[in-house]
């Protein structure tokens, strides 16, 4: 099994795509895996800039009530 780069802000390489998709069960061939890189490139991007936020402890936070009527 290939390595799969995980690191925070680490480049996803395509390898580390296709090692991921293959531990998925998602079979893709090399022309989807060339298209969905840069989309899946973009999305760890924002997930990692989410994951870095550094929130005091003190700050507002929303709460949104269950809806259990519907």
């Amino acid at each position: 099994m290939a390595d799969v780069n995980i690191n925070a802000g680490a480049a996803v390489t395509e390898d580390d795509l296709r090692a991921l998709l293959r531990i998925a069960g998602l079979p893709l061939d090399e022309g989807e895996i060339a298209e969905l890189l840069p989309l899946y490139q973009y999305l760890r991007q924002r997930a990692d800039t989410l994951h870095e936020a550094n929130l005091p402890l003190s700050a507002p936070a929303a709460t949104f009530p269950a809806d259990w009527q519907r």
